[in-house]
């Protein structure tokens, strides 16, 4: 059934001598949804009637191959909605896709439904461009990073204990730092682009246990204790490399905050629906004013001290973006010179008692 057209109103609709004010506003209520830069579909209770508003027209040209495959979706979401559910999807249309559509299925009061359609061709677009233009500049950046650090590795070695060894090992410092900017973008930017690919049961144990070993060098370096306070045996649905990201960022950033000889702890809570990493220091703390917006890009605290502890700006809001694409959420509380306590929540699809864990 093609939606490619509005449908008129009926004569029989037109009773002669009934007020006509109802009638002026179901016609002010035409003109307001043909207004709306939207899509919309609305399905009699009977399913037989519809009507859709002017938008729908534009949504793909006449004559589109991709017309009929619309319609069908249209057809499968009205069928939802009469149905008495809502349900939403998002569709590509052409060979590579040039349209995207969000849409949406919303049952209606009076027993009808409705199917919204939002044209977000443009931003999915725009999100794309960003995201690739992040992931080949730093590709690009790469090179010429790796080529300046071994120099300055070589000029170091060459001129031992004279002010030129010193003034390169402030050019490693810097370009070490500047690598791991690029290498946080790149993750972030492949995070933004795969989103949820590679979803599959994890066991948090071994992800906590392999965040865990690839700080352990850095912990022994400033005498750091990593100490795991809760060991339940849980399964999740998850992207396992995402999480192991997200919980090695918490963790890095505890220790890099955190005194020499002091212990970060990190344990895992089951709740009836979630569960959630803690990750607790004796750092610092962090004033109120700026917990808010810590997980926001390339936001510091304290600049100097993120420069001295090598912080590029960008660890916790990857964090924040893989708890936001696992359906959860990040959040931190701090006490001024007692430490920091963020809290990674993960909503528990599936949990299972697992038993002691493998080698």
């Amino acid at each position: 059934m093609a939606f490619f057209r509005r449908e008129r109103k009926s004569e029989s609709s037109d009773v002669t001598g009934v007020d006509q004010t109802p009638q002026l506003s179901l016609e002010q209520m035409r003109l307001a949804m043909n207004a709306l830069p939207m899509g919309v579909v609305i399905v009699s209770k009977d399913g037989q009637s519809r009507w859709t508003n002017s938008a729908v027209e534009d949504l793909l040209a006449q004559g589109s191959v991709d017309v009929e495959r619309f319609n069908k979706h249209v057809d499968a979401l009205a069928a939802v909605a009469l149905g008495g559910e809502s349900r939403e999807e998002h569709v590509e249309f052409g060979d590579p896709a040039v349209r995207m559509f969000e849409m949406v299925s919303a049952p209606l009061t009076d027993g009808g439904g409705a199917v919204i359609v939002y044209d977000e061709t443009k931003q999915v677009m725009t999100d794309r461009v960003r995201t690739d233009f992040v992931a080949n500049i730093s590709h690009e950046l790469r090179t010429p990073i790796g080529a300046v650090s071994l120099m300055a590795e070589n000029l170091m070695a060459a001129t031992e204990d004279t002010d030129v060894a010193r003034m390169a090992s402030v050019i490693f410092t810097e370009v070490t730092r500047l690598n791991d900017t690029v290498g946080d973008l790149l993750e972030l930017a492949r995070i933004e682009f795969d989103g949820l690919a590679n979803t599959q049961e994890v066991d948090l144990v071994k992800v906590v246990e392999e965040a865990t070993g690839r700080l352990r060098s850095a912990a022994l370096a400033k005498s750091v204790m990593i100490s795991i306070e809760n060991y339940p045996q849980v399964m999740i649905m998850a992207d396992r490399a995402q999480l192991v990201s997200a919980i090695s960022n918490l963790l890095d950033n505890a220790i890099k905050f955190s005194p020499n000889g002091s212990i970060v702890k990190i344990s895992i809570e089951v709740l009836d629906d979630q569960v959630k990493i803690v990750v607790s220091d004796n750092g610092p703390g962090i004033r109120g004013e700026h917990l808010t917006r810590i997980f926001e890009r390339f936001y510091r605290v304290d600049d100097a001290r993120s420069r001295s502890t090598g912080g590029t700006g960008l660890g916790l809001a990857i964090v924040r973006h893989i708890s936001l694409l696992h359906g959860g959420d990040v959040s931190a509380e701090s006490t001024l010179g007692e430490g920091s306590r963020f809290t990674l929540t993960l909503p528990l699809r599936q949990i299972g008692n697992m038993g002691e864990s493998e080698d």
